[in-house]
Order: structure tokens, then sequence, then C-alpha cells
């Protein structure tokens, strides 16, 4: 990472931002979270060429190898149609189902509807984590180039971790997360934690859990898909469009 040589330094600029507050008691301690991205939204701190970023996007996007396949509900391997209970659901009886909803006395544009709905089994809901870590005295935040079956762009900037309980509990006898087991056990502090709902009109109560740590720790990149990246470079992403995932602009507005 290269310093910027035409700013002054981002701890530099804190501190001048800090004292001005303190001078003027203005100062709060609780919140300087939201002092220190105010800081990192004003400028490229690293003098990072987000040319090289983009290009770091687009290669992950090319190297996915995964294909989507249309293929009839009744050929779907684990998941069955419960006549009984009358909604789709998986074999382990986790994950999620799709149910049939009536809605009435609606002060909708229709009184009453009918309508299928994803319904979250088991949990009170899935976890959006966000770590955060200084690398070389400038915050970084730790971001999966995700692939997602349904995503518009296939690959989408997402999250460090996003994940439901039963993802984190391998009911899919897949890996464990590896960014659980690194950032999210020891060596980091709370600075944001929320319950978010999520989209009422096609997902039946749902809401995920938002958290942000500060990791303390030695870091690492957990995989080929992730990468440390500053607000700045986020920000750039943002304004681009479709690059960044809904659960990122989610948590992300949390800053």
């Amino acid at each position: 990472m290269k310093t910027n040589n035409r700013l002054p330094s981002y701890n530099f600029t804190k501190k001048i931002y800090l004292d001005f507050l303190k001078q003027n008691n203005l100062y709060q301690s609780k919140k300087i979270f939201f002092y220190e991205n105010n800081v990192e939204k004003m400028a490229n701190w690293t003098n990072v060429d987000f040319k090289k970023t983009l290009k770091w996007y687009d290669t992950i996007r090319k190297n996915n190898k995964a294909k989507v396949e249309l293929i009839h509900l009744e050929k779907m391997e684990k998941w069955k149609y419960d006549k009984k209970k009358g909604v789709i659901a998986h074999t382990s009886g986790d994950f999620f189902c799709i149910e049939g909803r009536r809605i009435t006395n609606s002060d909708r544009e229709v009184k009453s509807w009918d309508q299928p709905f994803i319904k979250q089994i088991g949990y009170k809901g899935g976890i959006i984590g966000l770590v955060r870590s200084n690398i070389e005295g400038v915050p970084h935040y730790l971001i999966d180039a995700k692939y997602e079956p349904g995503n518009y762009n296939d690959v989408q900037l997402s999250p460090s971790l996003q994940a439901t309980y039963a993802n984190l509990n391998t009911v899919h006898l897949g890996e464990k997360n590896k960014v659980v087991t690194k950032y999210f056990r020891k060596n980091y502090k709370n600075i944001r934690k929320f319950w978010v709902t999520e989209d009422g009109g096609r997902l039946f109560k749902k809401r995920n859990f938002h958290w942000i740590i500060q990791y303390n720790g030695k870091i690492n990149i957990p995989g080929k898909t992730y990468k440390w990246m500053t607000l700045w470079e986020l920000d750039r992403f943002i304004k681009l469009g479709y690059y960044v995932g809904p659960h990122l602009r989610s948590i992300l507005s949390l800053i």
C-alpha cells in the first residue's frame, strides 16, 4: 500500500478533526467510530489505484465457473413438496421453506390476495458480519466477491460474513466458514450490533443480525475471493451500480 504524498495522513487528519470537536465541546467518546468514518470517507488515504481493484473484481467474476440450469421443481434433489403441509421444504428440515399465504383486509392496492413466501426455518435470522481492521494505520474492511446463483452480475461484493445459522452449522455438509473461525472468536471489539429486517414482500418475517467488529489480531485473506478495502474504494463501487450486493449496502448504512 502506498501513502498519498499529496495529502496529510489519515491519522493526522483524524487528530485535527477530533481536536476541533473537543475544543468546541462537540466530542462524544461513544461516537468515535462515527467520527473515524467521517474522516475515512474524505479521501483516498492509501493512494490505492482503483483500476487495479476493479480488475481484481473482474478477474474473480471471469474465473467463476458456476452454471445455473433451469430444472423442474419435482427434479430438485433434497427439496420436496410436502402435500400434508402444503410447502416446498428441504429434506433436512432446515434452511427455509416456500409456503402460501392469504392476505385479507389490506389497505394496499387490493384488499386481499394469495402469494408464496420464503420462510426461514428454525432460527431467529441470519448473520451479516463486517470485519474492520487497521492496515498501516488506515481502517480497511474485509470484503467477499461472492457468487450467488441469482445475482444479476453473478458475483457481487458482499460483507465478510453472510450466512444463515444452517450454513454456519454446516447443514449443507460443506466446509466450515473460515471468517467466523478466524475473526469472530477472539481479538475483536464490537462496533455495531443491530437486527435489520428484510423485504417483507417476499420473505416472511425475515431479519438478519448485522454485526460490525474491529479486529485487532493478525489479519489474513480467508480465500481468493476476499480483499481488504477502504471506505473510499467501497464508495466507488457503490456508485458504479450493481457491483455491490444488498447485504453489503445494508450493513454499510450503519457506518
